[in-house]
């Protein structure tokens, strides 16, 4: 009997957690329906509260036989939640028959070297294959955030993850004045 009872209790239980899961990813998938709503609109709005000042610059900096690389803009972004951003767009084609990473050393603008921790870059790029490799600067409290008004100047790094003597260097600078 207790056996009985036991088993009786343990499929009213299953049964009322199945029923509760159903109900509540229904509601689940209609709170984040409402939430990619509302993220959009709020996306929207602040594309149109931020400021972006796009700089189309559209300079080689190298063509040889591993690579093809061009600078091709320079976007300053005022956001006011996310704060302050720069990207700078590089086209990459990688012309040889092994993946390449491309990455950016050195980096300095109008005379002052930039601090790691508020710029980013590291693109893979597939044999054969072109990638926009962006050289990302956030404004992070604590840290000088480049004005980008004299010049910038770094060294893109390409090598290969497989074989670490395959390393290239390519100097870019460019003046704003």
């Amino acid at each position: 009997m207790k056996k009985i009872l036991f088993l009786f209790i343990t499929i009213v239980f299953a049964v009322t957690l199945v029923a509760c899961s159903e109900s509540e990813s229904v509601e689940g998938e209609v709170v984040n329906n409402d939430q990619e709503e509302t993220t959009t609109e709020e996306t929207n709005e602040v594309e149109e509260d931020s400021g972006t000042e796009t700089q189309d610059i559209n300079q080689s900096i190298a063509d040889d036989e591993n690579v093809s690389i061009t600078l091709l803009r320079i976007e300053k972004i005022e956001d006011d939640i996310f704060g302050n951003s720069i990207e700078v767009v590089f086209e990459v084609e990688n012309k040889t028959d092994r993946t390449l990473e491309v990455q950016a050393d050195s980096v300095s603008a109008d005379g002052k070297m930039v601090d790691e921790t508020i710029l980013s870059m590291s693109q893979e790029v597939a044999p054969g294959k072109i990638a926009d490799a962006k050289l990302s600067f956030m404004e992070f409290e604590g840290h000088d955030f480049p004005a980008l008004e004299q010049d910038l100047e770094l060294t893109l790094n390409v090598f290969d993850w497989d074989d670490f003597d395959f390393s290239l260097d390519y100097p870019v600078s460019i003046s704003f004045e």
